[in-house]
């Protein structure tokens, strides 16, 4: 794995273990966690946060800036704290979420705009060039490095499991996780390292996302939604998009590996991350267990032998990095 690794490493090396409880409870065969939720700040987006913050610095950059709703500021602005650069993060005003007082403690400036997140990453684009700030944000210029950071998820995978799984479950949002985790796994296998793919399970909240909608009308482009008919809740914040930055590559990667994309309630949501901390003891945020939702309702009916790899991208609220 060294020649597969020997790009920057992130933080990484996250728990992976697997599930019997949940495969007694779910009348499912080999489950396996991947807990990205063990990040320092919570979520996978340490993963990318800290490449970002070495690769502002290498190019000089004393600033650097970042559209979210939340978690991802929350990742930036410690590492950048972390690093001694200045970080800017811009939120949608409406947005209720529970990680601003921790971005302020970070020492980051926070922009709150009324704007909804797709409009923001726009704005931000704009800003970034007009006050040389590093854009850290999904879709920028330096968008490569995320693909790049969420390469690595698969590689600890490969590691950990011995193996490529036969399903891999992860949750979409943008689509930037899903598309650098079989990213990487189409790097072990074109190096010849495994010699199969994952079938991907992608899942997301019914309330709206493209990728889930594309892919569940045989669409081999991916169809944007309009603002007016999605719903975000606090729950499906995470999840809901009508433009995914990497819409297109989920939705590829989708295609090519003969997997799933699968819409999920809110309430099935907070159904598994309830179930996941009663059987198995790690505190999951709902938007995350969205992928052990759609994996059970799509593995429960299969027959033949198999194990599934479920991406848990992020925590529960309880623990902060402060």
């Amino acid at each position: 794995m060294e020649q597969v690794l020997e790009e920057e490493k992130p933080p990484g090396m996250t728990p992976f273990f697997r599930a019997r409880n949940i495969e007694k409870y779910l009348e499912l065969k080999k489950v396996f966690f991947k807990f990205e939720g063990a990040s320092i700040t919570g979520t996978q987006k340490d993963r990318i946060s800290r490449l970002h913050i070495k690769r502002a610095k290498e190019q000089g950059f004393d600033t650097v800036a970042v559209a979210t709703c939340g978690n991802y500021g929350a990742s930036v602005s410690y590492y950048a704290a972390l690093e001694g650069v200045k970080s800017v993060i811009a939120t949608p005003s409406y947005y209720s979420g529970t990680r601003n007082q921790e971005i302020y403690e970070n020492g980051a400036t926070v922009m709150e705009l009324n704007l909804k997140y797709e409009e923001l990453l726009d704005y931000m684009k704009d800003k970034t060039r007009d006050e040389n700030w590093y854009d850290c944000s999904p879709g920028s210029p330096n968008s490569a490095v995320d693909i790049m950071g969420y390469e690595n998820i698969a590689y600890e995978i490969y590691n950990q499991l011995g193996h490529c799984p036969s399903y891999l479950a992860v949750p979409v949002g943008n689509g930037t996780t899903l598309s650098g985790i079989y990213s990487g796994f189409r790097k072990l296998y074109r190096k010849g390292m495994i010699s199969n793919l994952p079938k991907l399970i992608a899942s997301s909240t019914s309330l709206g996302n493209p990728v889930v909608y594309s892919w569940r009308r045989g669409l081999r482009r991916i169809q944007n939604l309009e603002p007016s008919v999605i719903t975000e809740t606090h729950v499906n914040e995470p999840l809901v998009s009508y433009r995914p930055t990497d819409g297109q590559k989920a939705l590829n990667a989708i295609i090519e590996s003969h997997g799933i994309a699968q819409a999920v309630t809110d309430e099935d949501m907070l159904r598994f991350s309830r179930i996941i901390e009663k059987l198995e003891y790690i505190q999951v945020m709902p938007a995350s267990s969205s992928a052990m939702a759609a994996a059970s309702h799509i593995l429960s009916r299969k027959t033949q032998e198999h194990d599934v790899v479920v991406v848990l991208t992020g925590r529960g609220d309880l623990w902060t990095t402060r």
